[in-house]
């Protein structure tokens, strides 16, 4: 059902909200982690690494569909809030064209610049080369159907309906983990097989997210009538996703420089970093839902004029957020070396791994700040200083990284250089949003 949360308790209303969120988010992060998972078991590690070499280009990819995703929750949001359904109905069938004709010439890129990347600028040891094409090659076949459902995702989210992706990914993350041990453990597919099931898995969530808009909400599927005003629409989406899909893009062209700093180390490094992936995508997972949940509390908000209750809401959610991360941070640290041998890491690569997850977990609570403030931002339509903030982590770590990779500090440099980055990103977005100059972003005047 839609939820207006202009009305009611500011902190319930997002936290309620918030709760299918994560299990949606979780559900989500359960395809790469499953991939990892059973490759790391049942191929070998050289195929995790190659998997886990992807990861800052698959990550590109993601947040590219989601970045468009948040452009059209923005929008739809603050019409929503201000009661403006025609307007409403234009930025869905806009946003669901885009959808579908970005994926396509993504796919294409993904072909085109796979061993280009791969091979010649990530220098990808020889062993892990064709395991790490493969892998890319197929993932990009997926993103129609990563775009489909992010479109379908963010205009339910806009209208306060949480629990719809929790269903649909419940299933397609069921599949997927069937199809993993399908064709990994009994077909012998090895990477390929992996790459294939999530694929397979995000086509279901797709089919199933239109279905479910079909069923519940027939008025939100996008209608070939409204396109006529796909000029100022796709303009609007445009102004609301480019500076984040742009952020996005810039932040993980940084991270593959850094997995490439994060290769000349060795294979030890390599394994042991793919596998702290896994385990800190699920650890952002709270403040990612919240960042979700306040960006839709937001919109609806600023939408209705109510800028005090959307503050107030904001402050709730840091609370949260904070508590969420604490929690979460310590039972990481007292299980940090269970987690990650669940990829089948020993020795050295174990020992790189987890120093790198215990100092994440230890300044986590900064990064979920700095997210859940980004979301807010986000939601009142003020979209550059949330990028700003992410350029400033990325070049950070970036500068750090690389100043002190040839000192005592070592390998250990790509993630000695977090917490600074984090602190000083987050301090960006906290003064942006007491200067109050996220006001006058409001879209449906």
């Amino acid at each position: 059902m839609k939820k207006d949360m202009t009305v009611g308790a500011e902190g319930k209303s997002i936290l309620l909200f918030s709760l299918p969120i994560m299990g949606a988010n979780f559900l989500q992060v359960l395809y790469g982690f499953v991939d990892s998972v059973v490759v790391g078991n049942f191929v070998s590690s050289s195929a995790l690494g190659a998997i886990g070499l992807t990861t800052s280009m698959t990550a590109l990819l993601v947040y590219f569909c989601s970045g468009l995703g948040s452009g059209i929750c923005i929008a739809v949001s603050q019409f929503f809030g201000a009661k403006r359904e025609t307007e409403i109905k234009e930025v869905i069938s806009t946003g669901f064209v885009l959808a579908v004709f970005l994926s396509l010439l993504l796919t294409l890129l993904c072909f085109l610049v796979a061993r280009p990347v791969i091979s010649g600028f990530l220098q990808t040891p020889d062993e892990m080369l064709e395991g790490s094409l493969t892998y890319f090659r197929i993932y990009g076949c997926g993103l129609i159907f990563q775009m489909i459902y992010n479109a379908a995702y963010a205009v339910l989210r806009a209208h306060g309906d949480s629990r719809g992706a929790l269903i649909f990914l419940f299933i397609s993350s069921i599949v997927n983990i069937v199809l993993d041990l399908l064709f990994v453990v009994v077909f012998r597919w090895g990477v390929a097989g992996a790459a294939v099931a999530t694929v397979i898995s995000q086509a279901g969530s797709a089919l199933a997210s239109v279905l479910y808009l079909a069923k519940l909400f027939p008025d939100l599927l996008p209608r070939a009538k409204y396109l006529y005003a796909w000029k100022a629409r796709s303009w609007l989406i445009a102004r609301l996703s480019v500076p984040i899909i742009f952020q996005s893009m810039i932040n993980t062209l940084g991270f593959i420089v850094l997995q490439r700093l994060v290769n000349s180390f060795g294979e030890y490094s390599i394994e042991g970093y793919a596998a702290m992936q896994r385990i800190e995508n699920i650890a952002h997972i709270p403040s990612n839902s919240l960042n979700a949940a306040i960006s839709s509390f937001t919109g609806q908000n600023i939408g209705a004029q109510q800028l005090e209750r959307a503050k107030k809401g904001y402050r709730s959610t840091v609370w949260m957020g904070l508590c969420f991360s604490i929690v979460l941070g310590a039972l990481v640290l007292l299980f940090d070396e269970q987690l990650l041998q669940m990829f089948n890491i020993t020795g050295e690569s174990l020992r790189r791994g987890r120093e790198h997850l215990d100092l994440l977990m230890l300044f986590i609570w900064a990064a979920t700040i700095r997210n859940i403030t980004c979301g807010f931002l986000q939601g009142a339509g003020d979209v550059k200083i949330p990028v700003l903030s992410g350029f400033v982590n990325l070049g950070t770590r970036l500068l750090l990284s690389y100043a002190l990779a040839g000192t005592v500090v070592d390998f250990r440099c790509f993630y000695v250089s977090m917490p600074p980055a984090w602190l000083l990103a987050t301090l960006i977005v906290v003064l942006r949003y007491r200067s109050g100059k996220w006001k006058k972003f409001r879209i449906a005047d």
